[in-house]
């Protein structure tokens, strides 16, 4: 399936709609940001969750990616068999999206093109030759990206423990540069779980994707995830934001996606998860309700904050799940490489499967 054209009007009039609701997140946010560490919601969801702060050291910054050495390349690599290269990353185009609400898609602008010439406000170069350049303005969440570990957290603490000042005017820790530096590199293993569970190979918005669904699917698809090993969700959300007549309309509030769990947690840190990709907004459901009451983005807490576990948001998924359909080989060399923004709390990523 390849990414279709679509109208870009009628995407702004969904990210006009839903400004409200991220106004209504912040003000929970910011009522919550008030309570003590140890009385929020979120701290005592997680008082006896698995936490890896402190394994690899007092001034770890990348957190479960150190799970990568050069063995899990080396195993990675070993999955190729043909070759054949996935690119991941959804294009980034002027005034489009998808983005979360109340962030703006990004935006593209011409510095110098060949009416700088032909107005005559630029002369070409000795010899005759021309040039073109242009500039642009995006959340640097904004398309597929990585997410920095201290780019979420909850209480006054980011991965590791450091006080959560340290995001003040730009990360002083856990920052996406630091990802850049050391690069997203192993096994990755693609669940596609919108295909065995879905409905015309997609999951239903509002969709909770739990341990038992990852597990199916693998079965299903006849592939063993293992330690270590990079997991890829497809829930076939993303694709209906290009698609003109999807079969329900694309809303990022209520994109099917993981739900929070102990069992999850605790077995994506037994298996020493590394990293998630997904092809939803938030790799997890936004709202959710647990043990009666409703939280915002759990999962990032639990996940980023407190085990370190590497999340990649609105990756493109659809071509490698339709060749994986096809040849049922769902394992393959994953490589991704933020951009190295210092301070930054998130990079654009090109995220590369190779088969």
């Amino acid at each position: 399936m390849s990414i279709q054209n679509h109208e870009s009007a009628s995407r702004k009039r969904v990210f006009d709609s839903k400004s409200a609701v991220f106004a209504t997140l912040l003000a929970v946010g910011a009522a919550l940001g008030g309570l003590a560490e140890a009385d929020s919601p979120m701290a005592q969801l997680q008082q006896d969750a698995p936490s890896n702060w402190g394994k690899w050291g007092a001034n770890d910054q990348v957190g479960a990616i150190n799970y990568l050495d050069e063995g899990q390349v080396l195993r990675g690599a070993a999955s190729i068999r043909s070759g054949r290269r996935f690119m991941l990353q959804v294009p980034m185009t002027h005034g489009d999206g998808p983005v979360f609400p109340g962030r703006t898609p990004t935006q593209h602008f011409m510095a110098g093109d060949e009416s700088s010439y032909s107005s005559r406000k630029a002369e070409p170069m000795p010899g005759g030759m021309k040039g073109s350049d242009d500039v642009v303005f995006m959340f640097l969440q904004g398309t597929t990206h990585v997410d920095a570990l201290a780019h979420a957290w909850y209480g006054d603490q980011v991965y590791g423990g450091v006080p959560a000042d340290s995001t003040v005017h730009g990360h002083a820790h856990a920052d996406v540069g630091v990802l850049g530096k050391r690069g997203i590199v192993g096994r990755g293993v693609l669940l596609d779980v919108g295909r065995h569970l879905g409905t015309g190979g997609r999951l239903p918005p509002d969709t909770c994707v739990h341990l038992a669904d990852l597990e199916a699917t693998a079965q299903a698809q006849g592939v063993t995830m293992e330690k270590r090993d990079i997991l890829i969700l497809r829930t076939g959300s993303i694709a209906r934001f290009y698609e003109n007549e999807p079969d329900h309309a694309w809303d990022a509030m209520n994109e099917p996606g993981l739900c929070y769990s102990p069992e999850l947690l605790n077995w994506l840190y037994e298996m020493e998860i590394p990293a998630i990709t997904a092809d939803n907004i938030a790799v997890e459901r936004v709202m959710q309700e647990i043990n009666g009451e409703v939280f915002a983005i759990p999962l990032h807490g639990a996940l980023m904050r407190d085990l370190g576990i590497v999340l990649t948001e609105i990756a493109w998924l659809e071509d490698l799940a339709e060749d994986s359909d096809a040849d049922g080989q769902y394992t393959f060399l994953y490589i991704a490489a933020p951009l190295k923004m210092e301070g930054g709390t998130g990079s654009p990523v090109n995220p590369v499967a190779i088969k």
